[in-house]
Parts: C-alpha cells; structure tokens; sequence
C-alpha cells in the first residue's frame, strides 16, 4: 500500500504571505488542524491551530504565515509505501501530519497519524483473520489426519483372528501327520 492511497487529496493551504487570521479563518471554515503554506505553488512550511494558539502568548508580533510556519518538515512522496511513511513519522518527531509532494516539491496530498491508524486497524483485522483462518485450516488437518490414523490403526477383522505363523525352522506340512519309524513295516 502507497500514500497515494490514503493521503488526503488537495488539503487546505494557503501563501506564505497571507495573514494569520486568515490562516485560522481557513482551518476554522474547512474544519482543520493545519494549513500548508506554498510559496510560488510549492511547499514551504506548515502552520497547525497550535501554532496560533502559542503565538498568542508570544510577545512578538506575528503578521503572516511565514512569521509562524514550521520549515523543517519531513516529506513523503505519493509512491512511498505506508512502512516507509511510518519510518518518516518516527524519524520527524512529535508531528501529526507530514505533506506530501511531487518530484517538482508541488503539493498533492498531506498524511496524518489518522491516516495511518485506520490502515493500522485493517491490516491489524486482516492479520487476525488470515490468522484465525490458519488455525482453523491446521485444526481441520490435524482433525483429519487423526481420522486417518485411526484408519490406518484400526485392526481389520483378519487382524483379530490370530493366525498360525509357520516358522523358518519347520517345513510347512501339507498331507496327513507322518507316522513314527516304529512299529512300521
């Protein structure tokens, strides 16, 4: 499975020069917890609601979304897989969503923990079915084979009749019993 089919397509974003009330006017109407800043039509930085919230109790003046935005950001590509998407997330800190772009750094999706939890869930559910099926299919096969075994160690009726074995040392007689030298003519 590849990003491509999990990220979210076209997410909120906007210019690095706009306001910040803009910014959390976007993320307020579109119900989101960031926005990614471009600048020229290719990322720049990202800007998350807890951003805002900190910049508030900043004694700095903060006028637009470049003043704010965080640059240092891990990146992932639409054909990367999920496992290495995972490995980006652990290697980029405490962050909850990570951009994803082109091989020209134009935006064309965003990642989030969220995302990654729901595939998390299917493939846990896969797992413990694939599992489960397993089990299953062994316990029928060691079900059948036991079947078998008793088949196979189960005595015939020949089995249970004792027969009269013919040692190696005695010739196999097949007339009447020889009568003894004595008394013979």
């Amino acid at each position: 499975m590849h990003v491509q089919d999990i990220m979210t397509k076209d997410p909120v974003a906007c210019d690095v020069g706009d306001s910040l009330r803009h910014a959390a006017r976007l993320m307020k109407d579109k119900n989101v917890g960031c926005v990614v800043a471009l600048r020229d039509g290719r990322l720049a930085g990202m800007l998350t609601d807890r951003d805002i919230c900190l910049a508030f109790a900043d004694e700095k003046e903060h006028d637009t979304v470049e003043d704010l935005m965080t640059t240092e950001l891990g990146r992932l590509h639409p054909d990367d897989s999920v496992f290495h998407a995972v490995d980006t997330f652990r290697s980029a800190g405490v962050v909850r969503r990570l951009p994803v772009i082109n091989h020209r750094d134009e935006l064309v999706g965003l990642l989030s923990i969220s995302d990654l939890a729901v595939v998390a869930d299917a493939l846990n559910k896969a797992i413990y079915l694939q599992e489960t099926h397993q089990s299953l299919d062994e316990a029928h096969i060691l079900t059948g084979g036991k079947e078998i075994i008793k088949v196979i160690r189960r005595p015939s009726k020949e089995d249970r009749i004792p027969r009269k074995e013919v040692s190696p040392a005695q010739p196999a007689h097949t007339g009447p019993p020889a009568k003894s030298g004595r008394g013979s003519a």
